[in-house]
């Protein structure tokens, strides 16, 4: 969550600039996915109240990347997959993921 206006001052602590460039670098999580689409991926997920699995491992190729959703070619069966991004509890990138910061 972020909010408007700081309960602190950064200024007494000469930080305003420091505070100003993190506002601006703000990274979520479908940003640095849609950098890796394309890539083979790892998504572990749980899925709470579920008596016949209660948890999933999938590894295939990150195709999309919505605001609340992935969607992974499982490389096993070939199928795509849609899953919520609320039941993901982390992903592990198979290759070197493409970064964010643009070098140059």
């Amino acid at each position: 969550m972020y909010w408007n206006q700081p309960y602190f001052t950064t200024a007494s602590w000469g930080l305003d600039s420091q505070v100003s460039q993190q506002r601006r670098m703000r990274v979520f999580t479908e940003d640095l996915l849609q950098r890796n689409i394309g890539k083979l991926i790892t998504i572990y997920l749980t899925f709470e109240n579920n008596e016949q699995w209660n948890a999933k491992v999938i590894t295939g190729v990150l195709r999309e990347v919505g605001r609340d959703f992935v969607l992974i070619r499982d490389r096993r069966t070939g199928k795509d997959h849609i899953f919520m991004n609320i039941n993901v509890d982390f992903y592990v990138f198979e290759d070197q993921p493409a970064s964010l910061v643009r070098e140059g």
